[in-house]
């Protein structure tokens, strides 16, 4: 179902289970733009910019009622996830408790040593947010994990892979440390067109939704850029996209994100319909 490219690159994972979540992540993105767009599923054409950022490259598409069309994914843990925009940038993260997990064993790294590992990427604002979470470790990870995800929500949606620096990203959440909307200054700056939102899936897992402007955009080879309608966009407009409502997930199943055409093919094989 997939092109041969994006199959090399699943199968390139040595652990199986990283394999399913890429293989369903691909899935993931040519129903989102099938949908979105309402091209056909087989014709999806998605690259990738030198920051591993996925982009359409499709021709002659009608975007008019989304200019600067986008989409993200993250996968880790329990879930694959995808957000798209019509008008701004964005960006995805999911953030697991497997994640503060030795890999094949059940020894969780205690809050010390998260400090140890991960110091220099959050800022000591931070570090005291995650202090003051709350008196047991499970809060304090837990916002450790918002924090994480909020930092790569931010750099998927610039598209700056691994080039930019984590400790220069400092947020802020808008309504004290449980709200579900966060600010993010740079470089001791509030970035006033950025926007996060955040949301708790089951068992821990928490997902950053990244909101931005398009002369954010980090594109060495400016293929991504090329593609949206809009990128510069007039104040008011981008006000109210960056202040839409945030939808919560939908989620979905393998057989919904694969073409009806092949449901049976799909169920003979063992698949959930």
């Amino acid at each position: 179902m997939l092109p041969e490219e994006d199959q090399k690159e699943v199968e390139a994972f040595r652990f199986k289970e990283d394999q399913k979540r890429a293989l369903v992540s691909r899935l993931l993105q040519r129903q989102c733009v099938a949908v979105a767009l309402g091209i056909p599923w087989e014709k999806v054409l998605i690259k990738r910019t030198k920051g591993r950022k996925p982009f359409l490259i499709n021709k002659g598409i009608d975007k008019s009622h989304a200019p600067n069309f986008n989409f993200n994914v993250s996968h880790e843990g329990d879930y694959v996830v995808l957000a798209s925009e019509p008008v701004s940038i964005c960006g995805v993260d999911v953030a697991a408790p497997q994640q503060l997990r030795v890999r094949g064993s059940q020894q969780k790294l205690t809050i010390p040593q998260l400090k140890s590992i991960f110091d220099k990427q959050f800022t000591p604002y931070e570090w005291a947010s995650i202090e003051n979470a709350g008196t047991g470790n499970e809060a304090k990870e837990a916002m450790f994990r918002r924090l994480w995800s909020l930092k790569e929500a931010l750099v998927k949606a610039r598209g700056d892979g691994l080039g930019f620096d984590l400790s220069k990203a400092e947020f802020h959440f808008e309504d004290g440390i449980r709200s579900d909307t966060a600010s993010v200054w740079i470089d001791g700056k509030q970035q006033t067109r950025w926007r996060f939102f955040l949301q708790e899936l089951s068992d821990g897992h928490w997902v950053s939704v990244a909101r931005g402007p398009p002369e954010n955009i980090v594109d060495a080879w400016q293929e991504f850029t090329g593609t949206l309608q809009q990128p510069v966009i007039p104040g008011a407009k981008f006000q109210e996209a960056l202040e839409a409502p945030n939808p919560p997930f939908q989620m979905l199943q393998i057989a919904d994100i694969i073409p009806q055409r092949l449901h049976d093919e799909y169920a003979d094989a063992g698949g959930k319909i």
